[in-house]
């Protein structure tokens, strides 16, 4: 017997062994390898979720108003999604394993879809929140200053139309807009309020002349602490999904042509279902705390 069988456990004129599944281990390398990539993120997730608990902790009034400025509906909606994707992700990940090709194609397409859907209405709340606008302004030259809190209904050169609420500027005191929330203005002050209690005061359209802004600033990252921490939060989450959907559409199409590949379905599998259990923190911390 030659060295290189003695060695390497394989003739020359062979193919090397596949790296990815183990041959005579107890565990395949591939697994072992993608279950120390999962061990770091998760570490990177304690750390900026641990990040955002230690700051919601030291303002916690401000986090609590903002919050309520946030779709708990679509959030909702977009939880579902993801947990129904975890289950067509096991299902791909089984039927993958068990050599039934029609399946794992629809399971891993439907999960594609479903990842796409999670993005989608991600899309729809940060326009959302773009649009959302907290101006200082007055409504005539010679007017009251007011507090407008709305979304972007109509602009043009001379003025902005938005959707939403307004309060006067108290005569004594300072305003920064950085901190005032749409929930402080629907209820006339900036006083905290505590998280849940919603007024009844209707929203209004309003005309604002641009030349009689002072100040002006969206609903971005750039707002406060707290959409800092949202846009960071559910961004970094946004780009491990992206992440996810690559390799989802490569093995799908791998199928497609006939050739399934179970250790790797099962390893993206392990992958997907750490991203979905990472939007289950994320939901309660920023749309139900």
């Amino acid at each position: 017997m030659s060295d290189t069988v003695l060695n390497h456990g394989y003739i020359p004129e062979e193919h090397a062994p596949d790296p990815v599944i183990g041959h005579g281990d107890p565990t395949p390398p591939g697994k072992v390898g993608i279950w120390l990539f999962l061990a770091s993120e998760i570490m990177f997730f304690v750390a900026i979720l641990g990040s955002y608990v230690i700051l919601r902790s030291g303002s916690h009034e401000l986090f609590a108003k903002h919050a309520l400025a946030l779709s708990k509906p679509l959030a909702g909606i977009n939880t579902l999604v993801l947990i129904f994707s975890s289950l067509t992700m096991a299902l791909a990940v089984d039927a993958s394993q068990k050599g039934k090709r029609n399946k794992t194609i629809i399971c891993l397409f439907i999960t594609f879809l479903c990842a796409a859907g999670f993005l989608g209405i991600k899309a729809i709340e940060y326009t959302s929140k773009f649009k959302h606008h907290t101006i200082v302004a007055r409504e005539s030259a010679n007017g009251p200053l007011y507090v407008y809190d709305g979304h972007l209904h109509e602009e043009d050169a001379a003025s902005m139309t938005i959707e939403g609420y307004r309060m006067p500027v108290p005569e004594h005191g300072s305003i920064d807009i950085h901190l005032i929330s749409e929930h402080d203005v629907m209820n006339g002050g900036i006083e905290p309020a505590e998280a849940g209690q919603k007024s009844e005061k209707a929203m209004e359209t309003f005309t604002i002349p641009k030349s009689e802004i002072a100040q002006d600033i969206i609903y971005g990252p750039w707002k406060n602490i707290f959409y800092a921490d949202y846009f960071t939060l559910t961004g970094i989450h946004a780009i491990h999904v992206i992440g996810g959907m690559f390799p989802i559409a490569f093995l799908c199409i791998f199928a497609i042509r006939g050739k399934l590949l179970p250790h790797h379905t099962e390893y993206v599998g392990l992958y997907w279902h750490f991203v979905d259990l990472v939007w289950i923190f994320l939901f309660p911390l920023l749309y139900l705390i």
